[in-house]
């Protein structure tokens, strides 16, 4: 029986209840709390007790663990939408097909842009095509906002991003494959798919909305009346019938997905002829995500599970109920500081008895990480060996201009980050995991990283 399954039972019950009975066509659970309190692992448990697919739902997941697409519209959507669906779909079927079809006309409308962006600045051009990509400036509503950029990422620095930004998206207001067709009658436009083009051009959220209601109308209950002139195919099966959407680590993915999930998504579902159970997984309530969740979808809001950390009596009962040792209980619980995934990790530990530390200190390490980029993975391995972390002790393993963005980027990971120290440090007992599992990894390199860290004698 798991750490969440074990304590958590109010809050799985909250869930599972949810899913096994949704009061409304489109029920929203969120799952908030802090980073490192365990949301994931928290809905994996909760879903593998609910069982979704054998009460007829089709799950669809969509996280940041892939911090290289979290700003690109279509790239997210193919996380969501997979071409290959596990069973009782059919392998070699892929059920969106008029989502692929949006796809494929946003990345040629990207293609003649990028042509037609061939004279303007370098900075510009990034700034243009990471606004394109995440879809904003195909939405006439969407805010000028530096919100929807990955500032490192594109290589912009933090003083001129909002004139770059301006200059961005002035520039593609004037370009012709951003312009719609007007010229010819509605329904010759129609019927040469100038309509779709400029709807691609004008309303991405609102053309890639009704494509996903098609496909999964399609998929979930069969071919509808309305899509007869539209590519469709055969229901999955008899028994998968309505759909379970997870959105996971929303921070990452808000700027380019809120928008279209809010204003054009869940209205649509809203419609749908099947029902859809949507669980949000995010640091803060839905309400206090932004004013557009209390605003348009407050009556679709069926349950917010809040996560905390465990309190001392509630953790070291358990350590007592695995049979850890009394002198090690305190100790433990200071280093975990009652966050569940990390004691489920101890736990896991004192049940193994030690016989696979190697393959537990690899687990931890995968684990700790799988929402990093290489290269944060590679920048956590190094801070891990610094007893503070501040600007000048990461001089002692960082080139210069990594120093401010490693320690930024630390700042802003709570799920590794002590919240107890006065300074900035890694948590205790993820530092020693790690360390630990470098040491038996790479040897020389951990002997080399260790005197590094420490400084010149007496720093």
């Amino acid at each position: 029986m798991s750490v969440m399954d074990t304590i958590h039972r109010s809050e799985v019950a909250q869930l599972t209840a949810v899913v096994a009975r949704p009061p409304t066509q489109v029920s929203i659970v969120g799952v908030s709390g802090p980073g490192g309190v365990g949301k994931s692992f928290f809905i994996d448990d909760a879903l593998a007790a609910a069982d979704p697919e054998a009460l007829g739902y089709l799950r669809l997941r969509v996280d940041g663990s892939n911090r290289s697409s979290v700003g690109d519209f279509f790239a997210l959507l193919d996380q969501l939408m997979p071409r290959s669906l596990e069973a009782p779909a059919r392998p070699e079927a892929d059920y969106f097909p008029q989502v692929r079809r949006v796809a494929a006309a946003h990345r040629a409308l990207l293609d003649e842009v990028a042509e037609e962006l061939g004279s303007a600045r370098d900075d510009v051009k990034k700034v243009a095509v990471a606004l394109l990509r995440a879809g904003h400036r195909l939405n006439e509503t969407v805010p000028r906002t530096r919100g929807y950029l990955d500032v490192r990422a594109i290589g912009l620095s933090e003083t001129n991003v909002s004139a770059t930004l301006d200059a961005a998206w002035d520039l593609l207001e004037t370009l012709a494959p951003l312009r719609q067709s007007t010229r010819l009658p509605g329904p010759l436009r129609d019927l040469l798919g100038v309509t779709f083009h400029n709807r691609v051009r004008g309303d991405l959220y609102g053309v890639t909305a009704d494509a996903m209601l098609t496909d999964l109308s399609a998929a979930l209950r069969g071919y509808r009346k309305d899509d007869w002139h539209r590519i469709t195919h055969d229901p999955i099966g008899p028994h998968t019938n309505d759909l379970l959407l997870v959105v996971d680590d929303f921070e990452a993915l808000a700027p380019t997905l809120e928008e279209f999930l809010v204003g054009a998504l869940i209205p649509r579902l809203a419609r749908a002829p099947f029902k859809t159970v949507l669980v949000i997984a995010g640091r803060d309530d839905l309400d206090a995500m932004s004013p557009s969740w209390a605003q348009h979808c407050q009556r679709y809001v069926a349950a917010q599970v809040r996560l905390a950390p465990f309190d001392r009596a509630t953790a070291l009962a358990m350590l007592e109920r695995a049979e850890v040792p009394p002198e090690r209980r305190e100790a433990l619980f200071e280093a975990t500081q009652g966050f569940p995934y990390l004691l489920s990790l101890v736990l896991d530990e004192a049940g193994r008895e030690g016989a696979d530390s190697a393959l537990f200190l690899k687990k931890f390490h995968d684990r700790t990480t799988r929402w990093m980029t290489p290269t944060e993975q590679g920048w956590f391995v190094r801070v891990c060996y610094l007893d503070v972390v501040n600007e000048d002790t990461l001089a002692r393993l960082f080139p210069e201009e990594l120093v401010a963005p490693v320690q930024d980027w630390f700042e802003r990971e709570p799920s590794i980050r002590d919240p107890a120290a006065e300074a900035f440090r890694v948590r205790p007992l993820i530092r020693d995991k790690v360390l630990r599992y470098q040491a038996l990894r790479s040897p020389q390199k951990h002997r080399e990283l260790v005197a590094k860290a420490a400084g010149p004698a007496g720093a």
